[in-house]
């Protein structure tokens, strides 16, 4: 956490009402840092806690990611450090200043980390569920927010280009067409020198799946082995274009090759905070 310096500072420049001047702060810090004053503004520091991004609440939390308070904490630093870090070596320039589109933000947990790299007029956020954004505003995240298609033609943020995508947890939940769709949209809204950050499950998650009782398993696994990519659906959505969009699907590197056009894959490993999910960093061709 940062000193007792750093924070009587920062309330003071929050007392100013300058709310600009409190977000430029923030990038003077360490990611960690601004993740752990963001989980719990102390008591002492009233201005400060008006003017950053409200927690909600752990229901809220799990529902959204499973894990709630200092677990959670821990998991979007590993993701947003791996990033940085990734960034900084694929497109040999620091992440700081960069424009960053969040795809698919929930209640903003990666976002408010990305506070230490750029202020919220260069970060972006989309999701396909007005509730997640709701709670955005709910929760006074600073930044770009907009709804997206289920089946994006492009993105809710006209005439932008970004440096920085990144979906977690995005693609480990669409259907193929929805799956193509996304990746095609990300390729007309990034920089050249961009690069992007998606996750994607291994068949090994299958094994582990929640719904056993609801999914052939062996099926579904041998449908991977044969195509790369496999996917069933949450039968309670509904439909788009006559398509169940959203469920769990497996995705191979070798598909990602082959299916997603204008994409070169620079890296790609386990997740260290979910050995379920594939970290793939991308640059566009």
């Amino acid at each position: 956490m940062m000193n007792e310096e750093a924070l009587t500072r920062l309330e003071w420049i929050a007392r100013e009402r300058d709310e600009e001047r409190v977000y430029e702060a923030l990038r003077s810090f360490s990611v960690r840092d601004v993740g752990e004053l963001l989980l719990r503004v102390p008591d002492n520091c009233p201005a400060l806690r008006a003017a950053l991004p409200a927690m909600p609440s752990d229901r809220v939390q799990i529902n959204w990611n499973g894990n709630s308070g200092a677990a959670l904490l821990e998991q979007s630093l590993s993701f947003v450090g791996t990033v940085a870090t990734a960034f900084a070596s694929y497109t040999r320039r620091p992440l700081d200043g960069a424009r960053i589109l969040d795809y698919g933000c929930g209640w903003g947990r990666l976002i408010r980390l990305m506070y230490k790299f750029s202020g919220p007029d260069h970060i972006y956020g989309c999701d396909a569920w007005a509730s997640s954004l709701d709670l955005c505003k709910e929760h006074r995240i600073r930044t770009h927010l907009a709804v997206c298609a289920e089946v994006p033609a492009e993105m809710p943020f006209p005439g932008v280009k970004f440096d920085l995508i990144y979906a977690y947890s995005v693609l480990t939940h669409l259907s193929e067409r929805t799956a193509r769709a996304v990746m095609g949209t990300f390729r007309r809204s990034i920089e050249p020198g961009g690069l992007c950050v998606i996750t994607v499950r291994p068949p090994e998650y299958w094994d582990a799946h929640p719904r056993k009782s609801a999914v052939d398993v062996e099926r579904i696994k041998r449908e991977h082995a044969a195509r790369g990519f496999a996917f069933t659906p949450h039968y309670k959505r509904a439909p788009v274009d006559g398509e169940i969009t959203y469920g769990d699907a497996s995705i191979s590197i070798e598909y990602i090759e082959q299916s997603w056009p204008g994409w070169s894959i620079e890296s790609s490993h386990p997740d260290s905070a979910d050995p379920l999910q594939r970290l793939v960093f991308l640059r566009p061709d």
